[in-house]
Formats: structure tokens, sequence, C-alpha cells
């Protein structure tokens, strides 16, 4: 053994004998002096079979019982059995006892089984609703509406005392499903659009205290299934204001999220924190080019490409920095040909933001920067020589080739002068 480690393994040992006395004479026992200082090992992560037994058979009986208690409902009403209110008492009554045992197992231990058993519960009282509500027409669309709410804010609640992601994901799941389930075909735009919103600022608030990215890409994926469904169904022209409003709510609040989740991960990063911003860019950029004309969606980009620039810089750091800069970079720049009258424009522009980028790469030491900079360089090279030469006079031609190969033999210049010592990395 490393000299160095067996003495600090006995200073380990010794300071552990001390404690050990203080205690007992604190207590009036015995002293022991030959009880020997074991290091603990580290928790080690369970078993493929431990997982595939523990887990995923867990999930797939939930989804099982939950298929067979929908067969029978319907079977018993069909064959007159029981009635559409002795239907609806049922499901209530077995969701709740299904939480309610699920407690139970969760007082005796059993935190998986528990947890399965409540979220099987949730699920059933989601079920039993909209069936009253959509099939026997037992309660009116407010009071399913009413229910479901409630449900999902005690299903929030609960999440957050037991400390359960899983919990707080079957609350996104039942809030963002519960106007897909409850849909009347009339269009309700702003009431959707503020219910909406309304649930992903609670769950940006809960990522202030929880680590929970699952619940952030649920609540992605709840908010973008409600907005493509209602945008599909009901928009019209003349709701271009008000969408704009909800798009740019809804990128906001995402690319909020992640930062404020950043916090609580004090070691690492995690993947879901970068993936939720792009996946949220991507879809404002999407959106908003289809209600808005070239001039307002360059100009609506542009201004959300500064936003993630000084957020960047402001808020972020580590992994997520370079991924809010690299989207602000990549949305300023993808509204471009948009904009842009001629093919060769935008590739002057886009030249120019690599030479820029480059230029404070190097100035900054940003290697992420460099790399991004290559990229739109590339691309440019590729774009010049495939796509805009075919559409240029031959004076044009030589001009952009010349600008382009004195723009390059620049960058290459920096290169060779290896100011950084990237050789010898």
């Amino acid at each position: 053994m490393n000299p160095d480690l067996a003495q600090v393994l006995r200073a380990i040992e010794d300071l552990s004998r001390r404690v050990e006395r203080l205690e007992q004479l604190v207590q009036g026992r015995a002293v022991r002096t030959d009880r020997p200082y074991v290091i603990p090992s580290p928790q080690t992560k369970g078993s493929l079979e431990s997982r595939v037994g523990a887990q995923y058979l867990n999930r797939a009986g939930i989804i099982a019982l939950l298929v067979g208690i929908s067969f029978f409902l319907h079977w018993a009403f069909s064959n007159n059995w029981i009635g559409p209110l002795a239907v609806v008492c049922v499901g209530l009554l077995g969701g709740a006892a299904l939480f309610a045992l699920g407690e139970w197992f969760l007082h005796c231990g059993y935190k998986l089984f528990g947890f399965s058993l409540e979220g099987l519960g949730i699920a059933t009282l989601y079920l039993t609703l909209w069936v009253a509500f959509q099939f026997y027409h037992l309660v009116p669309a407010t009071v399913a509406f009413g229910g479901m709410i409630v449900l999902t804010i005690a299903t929030a609640v609960a999440a957050i005392i037991r400390n359960s992601e899983a919990l707080a994901v079957f609350a996104a799941i039942g809030g963002f499903g519960t106007p897909l389930l409850l849909s009347t075909g009339g269009d309700l735009e702003i009431e959707l659009f503020t219910y909406v919103i309304v649930l992903c600022l609670g769950m940006l608030a809960t990522l202030g205290f929880r680590p929970w990215t699952r619940l952030l890409v649920t609540s992605f994926a709840g908010a973008l299934a409600v907005s493509v469904v209602w945008f599909v169904t009901y928009y019209r022209k003349s709701q271009q204001l008000p969408t704009l409003i909800f798009f740019c709510a809804l990128f906001a609040v995402f690319a909020a999220a992640s930062i404020i989740a950043q916090r609580v991960f004090v070691k690492g990063e995690n993947l879901g924190l970068s993936f939720v911003p792009a996946a949220a860019a991507l879809f404002f950029l999407l959106g908003t080019g289809v209600i808005l004309d070239a001039d307002e969606f360059t100009l609506i980009a542009q201004i959300a490409a500064l936003a993630l620039l000084f957020a960047s810089w402001r808020w972020c750091r580590g992994r997520l920095r370079a991924t809010y800069f690299t989207l602000g970079i990549i949305l300023s720049a993808a509204s471009i040909p948009v904009w842009a009258n001629a093919h060769w424009t935008t590739s002057a522009i886009w030249l120019a933001y690599g030479v820029l980028l480059m230029l404070f790469g190097f100035a900054r030491k940003l290697s992420f920067v460099r790399w991004l900079a290559l990229l739109f360089i590339g691309i440019t090279v590729l774009k010049v020589f495939f796509v805009d030469l075919a559409s240029l006079g031959q004076g044009y031609r030589i001009l952009a080739l010349s600008v382009l190969g004195v723009a390059l033999l620049s960058l290459s210049f920096l290169y060779q002068r290896d100011w950084l010592g990237l050789r010898k990395q």
C-alpha cells in the first residue's frame, strides 16, 4: 500500500476512535478501543435483473391493470350489470382506495410499489372523471374540469411532500391531458392559453426546489401537444397576436426552466437541461415562422436570439452556457434566409457570422465558439460552391470567390500562428 495512503487511513482510524470515546463518555457507556475503522463502500447501482423485475414489470403491471379496469367497467355497463352512476362511483372509490393503499405501502417502506399504486389510483380517477363527462354525460364540462384541476393540484402537493418525481410527472400528464380529455369542440383560446401557462409556471416553481428533469421534459411535451392540437384545429389569421404572445411566453418559460433547474444540480449537468431549451427554440422558430410574415419573423427571431445570448453570459454556466449561446446564434442565423432576397446575401451574412465568431472564440479562448464558427464557415463554403455560383454572373462569381478565399486564408493564418497553443493540446 502507498505509505501516504496508509498514513491517512491510520489518522482516520485514530480520529474515529476518539470521536467514539467522546460519544460513549457522554452517554455513560464503557469505552471500546478494539473496534477497527471500516471505510464504507459506495452504493452500487442495482443489477439489470433487479431493475427489470422491480421497475419495468411494475410499470407494465400498472398499464395492464388500468386497461383491465377500463374494460371491466365498459363490459359491466354494456351488459346492464350496473348503471352509469354506479360505474362512476366504482371508479372514484376504486381510485381513492388504490391511492390509500399506496400510502399504506409507503408507510411500510415499499416506496416503489407504494408510488406505483398511487399513480394507478390517480390515473383511475382521471379516467373516471373523463368517462363521467364524455360518455355518460353525468356531469358538465366545468365540473369535470374542476375535478381534474383539484386532482392535479393534490397530486402535485403529494409529490412535493413525498419528494416523488413520479407523482409530479403524473400530475403533469393529468394537468396537460385535461383540456384534451374534456374538449367540447369550442375554441376557448384565451382560457386554454392561460391554463397552460399556469401549469408551466407551477412546473417552473417546482424546479427551483427539486431537480426533476423528467417533470421538465413531460411538461414540455404536454404543452407542445396541447399547442399543436389547438393550432391545427382552431388557428385563424385573426388570432395571430394572442398566438404569438402564447408562443413567446412558452418559449420564455422553458428557456428559464433549465436556468432555474441548473442551480439544483450540484454535480455536473443533466441532458434534459440542454434538450428542452433546444427543442423549445426549434418549435418557437417553426411556430412563429408559420404565423408571421418574413420581416416580422426575422425581427422576433433576432429578439429571441439576443435574449438567449444575454442569458448565456448572465445566468448560465458550464454546458448550459454553450447550449444557450449556440441556440442564440443559430436562431439568429436561421431567420436570415427568410428575410434575404438573394442566396448570396445569406452566404455573405453567414460568412460574417463565422468570421466574427472565430475572432470572438480566439479572443475569449472558447473552443465551442470556434467550433461553431467552423460550422458556419463550412456550411457557407458548401452553399457558395453548390448553390450560389449557379445563380451569379461572371463578375459576381469572381468577387464572391475572392471574398471567400481571403476570409478563409485569414482564418487559416490565425490557426497557423497557434496563439492558443492548440497543437500542443
